[in-house]
């Protein structure tokens, strides 16, 4: 592997509020008045109202009960039962997509044609409901980005929890304001606070640091798999919460809180490295934990990961193997270095 220097180091402090995020807050203050007006008790669901999901599946009993829920959510749900039709409204929607939900038919052709779209587009977080007899399906949508299973029948409790969690997850959905990050020729190493809205800020520095390396479609892909390794040092590495912990925390829909408690009370820091050799873009990431078992992961077998289709986490690392060249882990796991070669004439 080519080895490779940084000359620089650049802390990201949080900003002094300007005008307008001054103007932001108190707009947020006043439609929370508004919402407590009209008798809406939970806060959140007002603030989804704008969140956008496909919803693709022929059976309309089903189509009909889990659209009702969504709707009860205060989620706009665009419902397709054809192929076509899913494909054309994509490609019409897919800037403010929030969720993609299908269900998974015996062939896949459907559901496969709809991942790998998304695959080359954007990368909207999508969410398959499939049987154990379909599972093989269901394994081939992981090389695309699909990582969230169900099986019917579901409880609303689960759902809404692997809804939750999917959203929260995705690199877009996250609105903060960038920092004016001076990206110059020797800020080639970002340290970060370990907490959640550090880590978006820490992929807008990525961007821009890799901005003319990439397509703005593969772009998106490429953010979002190396999202995974900052979520995995973060949640993992600096917060110390073992998978075994983050599945029983996800199941009952208390994952998020759990992180920010850890937020407040752990003070640890991610060090992201970014490097552009030629055609190559290499992006290292550190974090202050004691590391992991990786090699549990990165060998882990097609029969594995099938008897593991239903847990609600674990295949980000096989997800991101098959899209970056390489991936090394040193420190015990506690630093990973990713690894993509692009078409094109090399960074400018």
């Amino acid at each position: 592997m080519a080895s490779f220097a940084f000359v620089g180091v650049y802390f990201y402090a949080p900003p002094v509020w300007p005008l307008r995020d001054i103007i932001g807050f108190v707009t947020k203050c006043v439609f929370s008045v508004a919402v407590w007006m009209c008798g809406l008790q939970d806060i959140s669901e007002f603030a989804l109202m704008s969140r956008k999901i496909l919803w693709v599946e022929d059976d309309p009993t089903f189509r009909r009960a889990i659209g009702g829920l969504l709707v009860a959510k205060n989620f706009q749900i665009i419902p397709v039962t054809q192929q076509e039709e899913a494909l054309h409204l994509y490609t019409l929607h897919r800037e403010d997509l929030s969720l993609i939900i299908a269900d998974a038919t015996r062939s896949g052709p459907r559901e496969r044609a709809l991942a790998e779209l998304n695959f080359q587009s954007r990368m909207t977080p999508f969410v398959l409901f499939t049987s154990l007899s379909e599972a093989n399906i269901a394994v081939e949508l992981l090389d695309f980005g699909v990582r969230d299973f169900l099986t019917k029948p579901v409880t609303e409790e689960k759902f809404l929890a692997v809804v939750n969690n999917a959203m929260a997850r995705d690199h877009h959905s996250h609105s903060h304001d960038s920092p004016d990050l001076e990206v110059g020729a020797g800020a080639d190493i970002l340290v970060i606070r370990s907490r959640t809205e550090e880590l978006d800020f820490a992929l807008e520095w990525i961007r821009k640091r890799t901005d003319n390396c990439f397509a703005s479609g593969e772009m998106e892909k490429f953010l979002c798999f190396v999202n995974e390794y900052l979520l995995n040092a973060h949640e993992h590495g600096n917060l110390r919460i073992p998978e075994e912990e983050k599945i029983r925390l996800l199941e009952c829909n208390s994952f998020l809180e759990e992180v920010r408690n850890r937020e407040e009370s752990i003070d640890a820091r991610i060090e992201i490295a970014v490097a552009r050799i030629g055609q190559m873009v290499k992006v290292a990431i550190t974090d202050e934990g004691g590391g992991f078992d990786f090699g549990k992961y990165m060998d882990m077998d097609k029969n594995a990961h099938m008897n593991r289709l239903f847990s609600p986490c674990g295949r980000g690392i096989l997800m991101t193997c098959h899209y970056f060249d390489s991936i090394e882990f040193t420190r015990g796991g506690s630093c990973v270095t990713l690894t993509k070669v692009f078409q094109g004439s090399g960074c400018v």
